[in-house]
């Protein structure tokens, strides 16, 4: 079996990292959960009542508000630097740039975290939500959506554009329903499953349970 990857974008949070939302590891960290919690926005966002930046710009003055002022860009990267990488994660990106591969990072988490993680595994590019701070270096609240977490179809289409690769020479791992447009958009779709996600009928997902069986499938075709 010969596979045609020339280019493997990843989801970051619950995929790359053990954290499955970068998120709310800062609403924990920061104490904003319970506010987040009952505003339950992501269901607004979900029905189209909010737009992606209402709901960052709703969480981040969530932060504020629990943490009592402004955290500055410093602390909020204090904050991720207790993030763990999954399993296999070094394995695996090892693996693909050996063999050619570009490398993307495409996740609708947090940027200050996913350049952390990109720079540790060396992943070639990472896009993700944008946080804004002043000439302080206090968070504004205030988010620019880089990947809105319901169009990473959309998003993977330009870079297809962008980097001359077709999208059925993309590799896709995500772990959640918010990926499934993502899965479906490209060649080599694959699903981190965790027990909680039921994929679409017919999908033509893998599903794997470690990073590791993606490289055992990859080993095999490339």
């Amino acid at each position: 079996m010969l596979c045609r990857i020339r280019a493997a974008a990843f989801d970051m949070d619950g995929v790359l990292t053990k954290w499955r939302s970068s998120w709310r590891a800062l609403h924990e960290y920061f104490g904003s959960l319970s506010l987040v919690s009952e505003s339950n926005d992501a269901e607004k966002f979900l029905r189209g009542e909010i737009t992606y930046e209402e709901w960052m710009r709703r969480d981040l003055e969530a932060i504020i508000k629990a943490f009592g002022r402004p955290p500055t860009k410093e602390e909020i990267i204090k904050a991720f630097s207790r993030y763990e990488l999954i399993e296999g994660a070094k394995d695996l990106v090892n693996f693909l740039k050996g063999r050619g591969v570009y490398t993307l990072i495409v996740s609708g988490g947090i940027d200050l975290l996913a350049e952390i993680v990109r720079r540790e595994l060396g992943i070639d590019a990472a896009f993700a939500n944008r946080l804004v701070f002043d000439e302080k270096g206090y968070l504004i609240p205030k988010g620019v959506e880089v990947v809105n977490p319901l169009k990473k179809g959309e998003f993977l289409e330009k870079l297809s554009r962008q980097l001359r690769i077709p999208l059925s020479e993309f590799m896709y791992v995500g772990d959640s329903e918010w990926d499934f447009e993502a899965l479906n958009a490209v060649g080599y779709p694959i699903l981190l499953n965790y027990g909680e996600v039921k994929p679409p009928a017919e999908s033509r997902y893998l599903l794997v349970n470690t990073l590791y069986e993606i490289m055992k499938f990859l080993t095999k075709c490339l």
